[in-house]
């Protein structure tokens, strides 16, 4: 449960860097966002593990297909 502590202190520090440092709030708010699934993801795998079920990695979210937008990331 340390990591899920680390993840969301690596959050809380992204999103406040960002405040300051406008020119790269961008970023910062990306990698803000990528510590927050990571803590969502081990809160997940520490519900599964105290529930006794088998642990599984996180699911990968994917876009649906979308035959109407080409510009779709996965269209195509």
């Amino acid at each position: 449960m340390t990591d899920f502590v680390r993840y969301r202190a690596m959050e809380s520090l992204c999103r406040q860097s960002a405040v300051f440092h406008p020119l790269d709030s961008w970023r910062l708010l990306a990698q803000a966002e990528m510590w927050h699934h990571k803590a969502e993801q081990e809160i997940e795998l520490h519900s599964m593990l105290r529930h006794g079920a088998p642990a599984a990695p996180a699911a990968r979210m994917e876009w649906p297909r979308s035959a109407g937008n080409p510009g779709h990331p996965l269209a195509g």
